[in-house]
């Protein structure tokens, strides 16, 4: 058998609110990240880290990923803070899937299925980018070195994507934990 060199797990216990916004406001801007308590990425496909994951998924949305417990109280105090601003906030964590994928070999198995350059001099440390994966939509993040990333799919392409997987990565003895 094949030792594995890439490793699969959907993460279960996180929330996801999608955030729409001026990001050329600074009261915007200063509100959310007040809440938030981290910097809101505001150049493309970036992303920060601290104690939720922000995606910049465009130039005025965001996907904040938080503890699954946590994202009722994150939604009611930025509908609070955000309050007269012209901004929405909404829960949509019932919709998505994440996936963590790791491993010395992630990179190769995401080649097999996208166009975009998952190269470490390129797509490294704070970089994220929406793309297709096989044939569904996904938002990729790279979230630590070397070789771990979260994507993020939706939830009625799953299953496709998680069996998509599992084929491309067999000859890398794909881990499904």
């Amino acid at each position: 058998m094949t030792e594995s060199t890439v490793q699969v797990c959907v993460l279960d216990d996180v929330g996801h609110i999608n955030l729409r916004g001026d990001r050329h406001s600074v009261d915007f801007i200063t509100a959310v990240e007040s809440v938030i308590g981290q910097s809101l990425p505001v150049a493309a496909n970036t992303m920060s880290e601290k104690e939720h994951r922000v995606f910049w998924i465009g130039p005025d949305e965001w996907l904040i990923i938080t503890v699954a417990d946590d994202t009722l109280g994150l939604l009611a105090d930025l509908d609070e803070k955000l309050a007269g601003h012209h901004a929405a906030v909404n829960d949509v964590s019932g919709g998505n899937i994440e996936l963590r994928l790791s491993g010395k070999n992630v990179r190769d198995v995401l080649a097999k299925g996208c166009t975009l350059d998952f190269h470490e001099d390129v797509f490294g440390p704070g970089t994220c980018a929406q793309s297709s994966l096989a044939k569904a939509v996904v938002l990729f993040g790279f979230v630590e070195a070397p070789h771990t990333f979260d994507v993020i799919v939706r939830r009625s392409f799953s299953d496709y994507l998680l069996r998509w997987l599992a084929n491309a990565g067999c000859e890398y003895g794909i881990e499904f934990r």
